[in-house]
């Protein structure tokens, strides 16, 4: 059961962002342009600021019972278990009015609401004194706000700021590791545009993807047009580049499942139990997204061997996406026939239409 909320978890991360990327730029450049195709990073300050403390409450409070299930990993793992013991040590130092604050502001807010709005007003790369002059005069933190305040000031002085110091180098280190699995200046939409033989009339927006100390719970965020992307840190980097190798795949494959004969092949494959029987469970899309997740996941899987991330497509995580991963590294070849034909061709033999 631990495993398979793991799993469900981590496909979160991949599967409700719209990532992006613009044609012809360095995809990695400097932290402090915001205007990069591509970004993979620590996670900011910022975020961290709020999203820290939500888990310290879910592994102390909310959900104990989950955290102590990851205490595997920490013994498995020094780096993780310098910030899993840390979620227990912070707690352990509080008092009961610093514990009965924190209940307080987890019940009234959410990290994620919390974080969407510090993005949206422009306050990404803030450091402390900016979050704290910000909850002072926003709207937004109206309620609790002196409680917000004395506990934010105390938590990001004496634990947040010399925690993240500690975990960044971690999550930079990762982050240069899953940069060189592609080689420097590589390029996303020219590496789609070879694999696919299509040429987008608009290029995809900008994305980040911030990495996190994290095991359980990721999250997703746009600023303005741009999406921002949690991603776990037990995510190996191979499997960081599933995110936009996913996400952009979308777009290339939305220049053709919106074609009537497209749309009237996905509709047939209603007759399927298995795909119906996942759809009817806990697939939160229409049915015309559930087959365009199967095949974009597929697609990513294919390109991390394409791109020589991996050798193999690896296990599945929906219905036919590892199937239709399988058929195109054993026969799509984009000079010969298109991506469409070969994607109903793959659809109306596998389900016998």
């Amino acid at each position: 059961m631990k495993l398979r909320a793991l799993k469900f978890l981590g496909l979160l991360c991949f599967c409700f962002m719209a990532l992006v990327l613009v044609a012809g730029c360095n995809p990695w450049g400097t932290e402090t342009n915001p205007t990069r195709p591509l970004v993979i990073k620590p996670e900011d300050f910022s975020l961290f600021l709020f999203e820290s403390s939500e888990e310290i409450y879910r592994a102390n409070i909310k959900d104990p019972a989950m955290w102590e299930g990851l205490k595997v990993y920490a013994e498995q793992d020094p780096d993780y278990a310098l910030h899993y013991n840390w979620l227990y040590t912070v707690y352990n130092g509080m008092d009961e009015r610093r514990r009965g604050q924190l209940k307080a502001i987890m019940e009234q807010y959410h990290q994620q609401t919390m974080n969407e709005r510090l993005l949206q007003k422009g306050k990404q790369e803030a450091d402390l004194q900016e979050l704290l002059a910000f909850i002072a005069e926003d709207s937004f933190f109206s309620s609790q706000r002196g409680t917000l305040l004395d506990f934010y000031t105390w938590y990001g002085t004496n634990w947040a700021g010399p925690h993240y110091a500690q975990i960044k180098p971690l999550l930079h280190q990762k982050a240069q590791l899953t940069k060189e699995l592609v080689g420097q200046g590589f390029d996303l939409n020219t590496f789609f545009e070879k694999e696919t033989d299509i040429k987008l009339k608009k290029k995809p927006d900008n994305i980040e993807l911030l990495l996190t100390m994290r095991i359980y719970g990721c999250a997703g965020y746009y600023r303005d047009r741009d999406s921002l992307t949690t991603i776990q840190w037990n995510c190996p980097p191979e499997k960081v580049w599933l995110v936009p190798f996913n996400e952009v795949s979308a777009y290339y494959f939305r220049t053709f499942t919106g074609d009537w004969n497209f749309k009237y092949l996905v509709s047939r494959l209603k007759k399927d139990e298995q795909l119906m029987e996942k759809y009817k469970e806990d697939v939160p899309y229409t049915w015309d997204g559930w087959i365009e997740a199967n095949l974009t996941e597929g697609f990513a899987r294919y390109l991390l061997v394409r791109k020589g991330i991996t050798r193999d497509v690896g296990d599945g995580i929906y219905i036919f996406d590892e199937a239709y991963a399988r058929a195109l590294a054993a026969g799509f070849d984009p000079d010969k026939t298109t991506l469409k034909d070969f994607t109903m061709r793959f659809l109306k033999h596998k389900y016998d239409i």
